[in-house]
């Protein structure tokens, strides 16, 4: 199933916008192709710069308490879970371009949220900011489910995984440098200024976007990844022309668009069930063991505040190597069994966080550093290898509430796994808590070893 192009490309010569007969319309893969990976790096970037200085600015200039922490932060994920049904009626509904632009313009709103938060006091100024990253939330799953459903629909089949590859390279790109560039702006600039520059860069996405034509997703009844090729516009519109009446019922009846029948998608087959499983659990564990972490290294090994800094900014970098990496490896692991060994190694790499942390010193240090750096170069790769999956998997007309169910189910597992960990080091040992968990992570990571996620495409 391919894309529609809305717009039509105006005639060299004579009266009317028409298309002139013979010229073909504008090429979306062309278009997108560049502008997409710049204007995700942009908004990531923009997005990961106030996501580092909200919280600090609230404790550190408005005083605030760890409840306010905790009411920004869910502030920043709830309205993903709450609106992810939402976002996918409006992806389907809209054109493509036209839902991108309207989640970058709630980025800049949220920015400019943020540079007037100071000016209106303590206790304001923090409502402010929770305001803030409740528009950065809507901002954020309209453009996830947008890009899970637009990509697969403009590029070719062969193409996705360097189109995933690009874009996964830009948002680790832009989530390891933006921290860093972010605290010396707050030194240099002043918060205002620094919150001002990130609706800036976010305005040079919408830039970059608004210069795409306007693409509709059609609904049709066909999978993609069958290995087609993206066709002429004028075939696409030909071949949903004549399921368009049959069909129309059937999709927009209410039990398709539902975040229930979005999860059954993501359960389909056995394949799905595991790497939904193993999504899950990653985050599950992951924001389980983060609530720990830090309180555990600080007292068993002699890390510093700026050393964590830099071991954290610096494995970023491991990420986009591997989302880089990701098609160039051997050919053998640039199937299912690259998803298989990469995602294994991705959550697996939590046993060695949790062994080094309850060893400590420097030889912990370094065991928990080897792990920070596996857990990102394998993540790395195998995001560009479940993406490419999911797209071949998941129906063009399904897509879309399957990404939404698909996030909202991820995102959900964020806070619950950060309040149980809380809780964790509250009542029990934060070290055996995170050599526990550490230790039932192996668990996923022995079931995407499985044979049906190895033999996947």
């Amino acid at each position: 199933m391919t894309a529609v192009v809305e717009e039509t490309v105006p005639e060299a010569a004579g009266e009317g916008g028409g298309r002139a007969p013979g010229r073909p319309g504008p090429d979306p893969a062309a278009a997108l192709r560049t502008s997409l990976p710049v204007a995700n790096f942009l908004s990531f970037f923009a997005i990961a710069a106030v996501e580092f200085a909200v919280p600090f600015v609230a404790v550190s200039t408005l005083g605030a308490s760890s409840l306010v922490v905790g009411a920004l932060g869910i502030c920043r994920f709830a309205p993903q879970v709450l609106l992810a049904r939402t976002a996918a009626l409006l992806v389907e509904r809209y054109d493509q371009r036209s839902v991108m632009l309207g989640s970058e313009l709630l980025r800049v709103l949220a920015f400019l949220l943020s540079a007037l938060a100071l000016a209106a006091g303590p206790a304001w100024g923090t409502a402010v900011f929770c305001l803030a990253n409740v528009a950065l939330a809507c901002g954020s799953v309209l453009t996830s489910v947008s890009t899970q459903v637009l990509v697969p629909a403009v590029f070719p089949d062969r193409e996705l995984p360097r189109i995933y590859a690009r874009l996964s390279m830009a948002e680790s790109g832009a989530d390891g440098l933006a921290p860093f560039v972010t605290g010396v702006g707050l030194g240099l600039l002043g918060v205002p200024w620094t919150f001002a520059t990130a609706a800036a860069l976010a305005l040079c996405a919408c830039a970059l976007l608004v210069r795409i034509p306007r693409i509709r997703v059609p609904a049709g009844p066909e999978a993609s990844g069958k290995g087609e090729e993206t066709t002429e516009t004028t075939e696409a519109t030909e071949s949903t022309e004549s399921t368009e009446s049959t069909e129309s019922t059937e999709k927009r009846s209410p039990g398709r668009t539902t975040l229930r029948h979005g999860l059954r998608l993501n359960l389909a087959t056995p394949a799905l069930r595991i790497l939904t499983f193993w999504a899950l659990a990653y985050n599950f564990g992951q924001c389980v063991i983060e609530a720990l972490l830090l309180i555990v290294l600080l007292d068993q090994t002699p890390l510093t505040a700026v050393g964590f800094g830099v071991i954290r900014s610096g494995v970023v970098l491991f990420a986009v190597a591997g989302s880089g990496l990701a098609e160039r490896l051997p050919a053998r692991l640039r199937t299912g069994l690259g998803t298989s060994v990469f995602g294994c190694g991705a959550v697996a790499s939590y046993s060695l966080v949790g062994f080094g942390a309850y060893l400590g010193g420097t030889a912990g240090l370094v065991l928990v550093l080897a792990g920070f750096v596996l857990d990102e170069f394998c993540s790395g790769v195998v995001a560009v290898r479940v993406q490419t999956f999911r797209a071949r998997a998941i129906a063009q007309e399904d897509r879309a509430i399957a990404t939404a169910s698909y996030r909202a189910a991820n995102l959900t597992a964020v806070p619950v796994g950060f309040a149980l960990g809380g809780l964790a080091g509250l009542f029990l040992s934060p070290v055996h808590t995170l050599v526990t968990v550490g230790a039932l992570m192996l668990l996923p990571a022995v079931l995407v070893l499985s044979r049906s996620v190895r033999e996947t495409g």
